[in-house]
């Protein structure tokens, strides 16, 4: 008998360490899974097309997601809240137009944007924090009304022929990047910075995570919520500027559906919909997922009929993961 122990004794250790390997790997898998994804997508497009690691994609990818790239940084702010902009692209809209019509006012025309922008994220933020009212209905309604105040702005034309100090804002270019993509960067580190190391950061994960938590240890959510409308807004309007900048031309017509872009990029970053949950870091990697989806299944020649399915696919998938994740919890 007491030679016989230890060999039954065996294959029950050996039968637990492959579930505890398990039980190890899988914490690993969820806080990398999003980087896992994001090396997948690289080796898989740079199989099938080797351009598409080379450095003038590479360029193209990041001077694409730069624009939107800020509209995601934006719509983070209030997506860790609970709530969402829908008509975050129509603010940049506007701002490049209000910063394009009066540039001849010289770098006051931006203070002129950024007003305009303000103005926006208070009217969203009050009527969303003050009055209850769902953040869709706000900002669908908002989107509506900056639709029809863009076109306004110049009677639905165009603005051209733009000063060279407004051009100058993105036109340099240092290691081989336009200055858009470091003006990207620049505003993903500050807003990094804002929401992960300030007390304003801290009560916008708290009003997230539980709004009536946050009300009861002393923070004033509808501040904090109204706040986080106004940061959207004028970062968004940022966006516009630096589109503006870059092409050389304001239109009321431009960035059609960057809104849902943005939202997507946030919301494959990781980033809950119910709030309390994400990171500008996560949402970076959203967008470089998003953009290096787009430029690999162009350069694969895939039919753009097509590629909204795929885009909309990983969204979808994203969703499903946060929500089974969040159920085994």
């Amino acid at each position: 008998m007491s030679t016989s122990a230890p060999a039954q004794a065996a294959p029950t250790k050996a039968a637990t360490a492959v579930p505890g390997r398990w039980a190890r790997l899988g914490p690993i898998l969820k806080r990398n899974g999003l980087l896992i994804f994001f090396a997948f997508l690289l080796v898989v497009f740079t199989i099938a097309k080797p351009e598409f690691l080379s450095q003038a994609n590479i360029r193209n990818i990041l001077l694409s997601a730069s624009v939107i790239g800020v509209l995601a940084l934006a719509q983070t702010v209030v997506i860790l809240t609970g709530g969402f902009d829908i008509g975050i692209a129509k603010t940049a809209v506007l701002a490049g137009m209000v910063v394009a019509i009066t540039a001849g006012m010289g770098p006051f025309a931006l203070l002129l944007g950024i007003a305009a922008t303000v103005v926006v994220g208070l009217i969203n933020g009050i009527l969303i924090s003050r009055t209850k009212v769902n953040p869709f209905i706000v900002t669908l309604g908002m989107y509506t009304i900056l639709t029809s105040v863009a076109l306004l702005v110049n009677n639905g034309g165009s603005i051209i022929n733009l000063p060279p100090w407004l051009l100058g804002l993105t036109s340099w270019q240092f290691l081989g990047l336009p200055g858009i993509v470091y003006w990207f960067l620049i505003l993903a580190v500050v807003m990094h910075i804002a929401l992960a190391y300030t007390r304003w950061g801290g009560h916008i994960y708290a009003v997230g995570g539980n709004e009536e938590a946050a009300r009861l240890a002393g923070i004033k959510s509808s501040n904090v919520l109204a706040s986080a409308y106004v940061v959207c807004a004028v970062v968004g309007g940022l966006a516009g500027v630096m589109l503006t900048a870059r092409l050389g031309t304001a239109s009321p017509v431009a960035l059609p559906g960057a809104e849902l872009d943005s939202i997507a990029a946030v919301v494959i970053g990781g980033t809950k919909l119910s709030g309390g949950f994400g990171s500008i870091p996560r949402t970076l990697v959203g967008i470089l997922i998003l953009m290096a989806l787009q430029s690999g299944l162009v350069l694969m020649g895939v039919n753009p009929y097509y590629q909204g399915m795929f885009k909309g696919a990983i969204l979808i998938l994203a969703v499903a993961v946060d929500v089974i994740f969040s159920k085994k919890k």
